[in-house]
């Protein structure tokens, strides 16, 4: 018996491991994977890469969005839409994120929060609202995947006795609290719609250009787990 078609967009999976998370996923003939990232041409690129891969079954689109920009956002929704031809969104793993560092005398502590939050916590936030309705139609299980972080987690960096040379994370602080945000949220948004299965993960320490290649598992192994929520 065949399995039923899945549609899922992954936001930021032009690269790192929000693009292994795409490999994994295009692999699987059930699968309507769209490739997201804010330039067209890097998506593009990817989707290129991707039908590249040996056992590359999925069908694969292309959603253009910056999360951190809402007019970006709602249009990404609509194109998603008519590329579904009115039908549901499965899936939906927010992904993309940034970590634009601590250089508090150069960049502004304020500007750091700013820009950082405005992808990592609030653009996440509002690219699960813009897709709920779409998300709402599915008829096998729609579900939110939002990839959080080991550093957002309060109680691990309590226990653990955070200092800025641990080896906790190799991030900053602004991250971890961005991350420590996203989790709030993601329990609200799960409270309030408890018709979609919503969920934040770690992927552990992944070895990625967000943490300058310092560490970590390689972002084909860090990626499983998102594609093991995405698909359950």
């Amino acid at each position: 018996m065949s399995q039923p078609k899945i549609s899922i967009v992954v936001t930021g999976s032009n690269q790192g491991i929000g693009y292994e998370a795409a490999r994994h996923l295009s692999k699987l003939p059930h699968v309507h994977l769209f490739v997201s990232g804010r330039d067209p041409n890097r998506v593009q690129e990817a989707i290129e890469k991707l039908k590249k891969e040996e056992g590359c079954e999925a069908e694969l689109d292309s959603v253009v969005m910056d999360i951190a920009d809402d007019a970006s956002i709602h249009v990404a929704v609509a194109d998603v839409e008519k590329q579904l031809g009115g039908a549901a969104l499965d899936v939906l793993v927010n992904n993309a994120a940034v970590d634009l560092g601590d250089d508090v005398e150069r960049d502004g502590l304020r500007t750091i929060f700013k820009d950082t939050f405005a992808v990592n916590t609030f653009g996440t936030a509002i690219a699960a609202e813009a897709f709920l309705p779409l998300l709402k139609r599915s008829t096998v299980g729609p579900r939110i995947v939002n990839v959080g972080s080991g550093s957002g987690s309060c109680t691990k960096l309590s226990k653990r006795g955070y200092t800025p040379d641990s080896d906790i994370v190799c991030l900053n602080s602004v991250y971890q609290a961005s991350k420590s945000a996203l989790n709030s949220i993601t329990i609200s948004l799960a409270l309030a719609n408890p018709e979609v299965h919503v969920v934040v993960l770690s992927p552990g320490n992944v070895l990625t250009r967000m943490n300058m290649h310092g560490g970590g598992v390689h972002p084909s192994e860090g990626s499983k787990i998102i594609v093991d929520y995405a698909l359950e």
